[in-house]
């Protein structure tokens, strides 16, 4: 015979017992876990548990924005852009909240619910079966079919970042807020009288943000329409620095879009300061 056909014996020899063996392995383990999953009381009444308990999922109302101006995004701090968001996220964001204080109270009520029931607990005799087995793997069961713990604790992360005129980030800042923090914040943002804000630090805020939504895009679009010249004096930008207006001044609630915006040398707009007046 060839020394071919003596090691192909040989390690037949060897895998034949070791198959034999993870398949009677295989099959014990099958019928421990077929009598936990239908005699176990635990995971019985863990399935009746979970069908009465639905948590709310958790949405992100992360806030994230890009600035290519880098003296507005110096300006403007995190904080600062989220009141300015507060004020139109506000209902949903308190929304939200009170859904994760439910999961909270929810998820305490259900871990008390489940804590309550005994393992080891079994709907007819375990015979011949080791029971240490059988718990082993009724844990191990448990474990897979307990629900997972939603998000309990509600926080906002803002993350400002300043891009060049290519797109590329090059700084970025980022901070925190968690719900006290949140309804501080939008408890001054709401004391006010009409349109007039009692907080000056709010309103600054405000302003800061509204007056960094001029990108870079923006204003060269505005010099293209207004075909880079003054709309009150005419002169070019060959002969003097221009800037871009708001028309409705933002102090007197004026918004960044191209309809309130107008162009201006420096030195009409520093006669303009915060009057309303439309040249173009």
């Amino acid at each position: 015979m060839p020394p071919l056909f003596y090691i192909t014996v040989a390690i037949i020899a060897i895998i034949m017992p070791l198959g034999i063996g993870y398949l009677v392995h295989r099959l014990t383990q099958k019928k421990y876990n077929n009598f936990v999953l239908q005699n176990s009381e635990y995971l019985k009444q863990l399935t009746e548990i979970n069908s009465r308990y639905n948590f709310y999922p958790y949405i992100n109302y992360d806030q994230i924005h890009t600035y290519d101006n880098e003296k507005f995004y110096d300006s403007v701090s995190c904080k600062d852009y989220l009141i300015y968001q507060l004020q139109y996220i506000s209902k949903k964001l308190f929304t939200q909240i009170n859904k994760i204080n439910s999961n909270k109270q929810l998820y305490t009520k259900y871990l008390a619910e489940i804590g309550s029931i005994e393992t080891g607990q079994f709907q007819t005799s375990i015979g011949k079966l080791k029971r240490d087995k059988l718990i082993e793997i009724e844990k191990d069961l448990i474990s897979k079919n307990t629900l997972s713990a939603p998000i309990t604790q509600f926080y906002l992360t803002v993350n400002l970042y300043c891009s060049k005129i290519n797109g590329q980030v090059y700084s970025q800042k980022c901070e925190i807020f968690y719900v006290d923090d949140i309804y501080y914040l939008n408890k001054r943002l709401n004391n006010k009288n009409g349109d007039f804000y009692n907080d000056r630090e709010i309103w600054d805020a405000l302003c800061r943000v509204e007056r960094g939504k001029v990108t870079n895009k923006m204003r060269f679009s505005i010099y293209e329409r207004d075909k880079h010249r003054c709309c009150k004096c005419g002169v070019s930008d060959r002969y003097a620095q221009l800037e871009i207006d708001h028309i409705l001044p933002i102090a007197k609630g004026g918004k960044t879009n191209y309809d309130n915006l107008q162009t201006l040398c420096y030195k009409c707009n520093k006669e303009k300061g915060d009057t309303y007046a439309k040249y173009r």
